[in-house]
């Protein structure tokens, strides 16, 4: 186990052994049949373990993470033509 994990590579005619490769490996970026693991810009250009140095993989996931202020909405939608009433409920007579 390399303690900086940035990339590793495997060059393979096998799906089940690049598949295998990628998900035992510990590197943050993996190659599978090309020379050098590095991604496109919108994903992250950094590894694990000690080859990462920051608080987040800014182009990946956690920058999206970082600058998004997420929230919870609930809403009930009611039917208008239920909602028309001439009647107004009232609590007389129910205690």
């Amino acid at each position: 186990s390399n303690p900086l994990a940035n990339g590793s590579v495997i060059y393979t005619q096998s799906g089940y052994f690049s598949r295998e490769f990628a998900m035992r490996t510990d590197a943050g970026m993996v190659g599978i049949n090309v020379g050098i693991p590095v991604p496109v810009g919108m994903f992250p250009f950094a590894g694990h373990k000690n080859s990462f140095i920051g608080d987040l993989h800014a182009l990946g996931k956690d920058g999206y993470k970082f600058y998004t202020e997420t929230k919870v909405i609930t809403s009930h939608w009611f039917d208008e033509v239920e909602g028309k009433s001439t009647d107004v409920s009232t609590w007389d007579g129910t205690i």
